[in-house]
């Protein structure tokens, strides 16, 4: 069988060290997997690329913009400009991301030899949590679905799951199905992986490719949660009610939309901080994903600002 084109594609804003440590670990590695590793980054201090041209590491691409793309538009930048240099896969990494040549080994063993693949997820393990993450396999946005041992099968199927640590097929991307460059901060694999389902893709979990996750999990006394900061709720409504009107414009996704809003409202007025600041971006975020103009956000290339705090 003739070998695939791998790249390792790392998404950055002003991240030197991470990625440095993460370069620095597939260096040290010994691991000949990758035909390129490139580097999207925005707003880039110029600290990266001058030590790539000290160390003369070629096989690094890197790439800078005077715009903070977020995460949506970050891999979408990241899959296109692996697809149009050939790779037959992206392996996608964001900046606080693992490099474990395991992981990849088993995602690349497990798609070769799946039909129409369109992403190769790993089992996520959520270290703070201590749980294992099958939250894709239900079509639904609702709360994570979290266990507490890895699943008997090897493959499992799945409609979306986190892009990082994820290996991403360009056969997808090659015919123009790219991620959406409008989902500034969040929910653009979750809208992705529902395109490339209906399209026909598969999308499976390898459960023996087991990537560790630091997602700062908090006990509370309700139950385990995630404390964004406050600026991202906007977004999470805002990104999530436009991924539901564009690709599952359907009475039951409104109402998982519904009941994710209530349980945010329930968590911010009892547990987290900043109520008001939440409460004020939860509300213009549903507004908002209601009412801009779905057409209009389609055709957006880049986001340039954000509402809130970036970081």
């Amino acid at each position: 069988m003739q070998s695939s084109r791998v790249w390792l594609v790392i998404s950055s804003y002003q991240n030197d060290a991470d990625v440095m440590r993460i370069l620095d670990q597939v260096q040290s590695s010994g691991q000949d997997i990758f035909e390129r590793i490139l580097v999207v980054d925005s707003r880039g201090t110029g600290t990266i690329p001058s030590i790539l041209a000290d160390r003369g590491w070629h096989h690094v691409l890197y790439r800078s913009y005077d715009r903070n793309l977020g995460s949506g538009a970050n891999l979408c930048e990241r899959l296109r400009i692996a697809a149009e240099g050939g790779a037959d896969y992206a392996y996608a990494l964001n900046h606080d991301g693992n490099f474990d040549p395991q992981v990849i080994r088993a995602l690349l063993d497990a798609a070769r030899f799946l039909e129409n693949l369109g992403v190769a997820y790993p089992l996520g393990y959520l270290t703070t949590a201590k749980r294992f993450n099958l939250t894709g396999t239900r079509e639904l946005p609702l709360p994570a679905i979290l266990v507490a041992s890895p699943p008997p099968d090897r493959l499992i199927d799945v409609f979306w799951s986190s892009s990082n640590g994820a290996l991403y097929s360009t056969d997808p991307v090659k015919r123009g199905v790219l991620p959406w460059p409008a989902m500034w901060m969040g929910w653009e694999d979750l809208e992705y992986g529902w395109r490339l389902s209906d399209l026909g893709y598969r999308q499976v979990i390898v459960s023996d490719a087991i990537y560790c996750d630091n997602y700062e999990y908090k006990q509370r006394w309700l139950a385990k949660t995630i404390d964004k900061p406050a600026w991202r709720t906007y977004y999470s409504f805002r990104n999530l009610i436009l991924a539901v009107r564009r690709s599952r414009n359907r009475p039951l996704f409104y109402a998982a939309v519904v009941y994710r809003a209530l349980l945010e409202f329930g968590l911010v007025v009892l547990v987290r901080d900043l109520k008001f600041t939440r409460l004020r971006s939860l509300w213009r975020g549903v507004l908002d994903g209601f009412t801009e103009d779905l057409i209009l956000v389609e055709n957006v290339n880049a986001v340039v600002s954000v509402k809130g705090e970036t970081s």
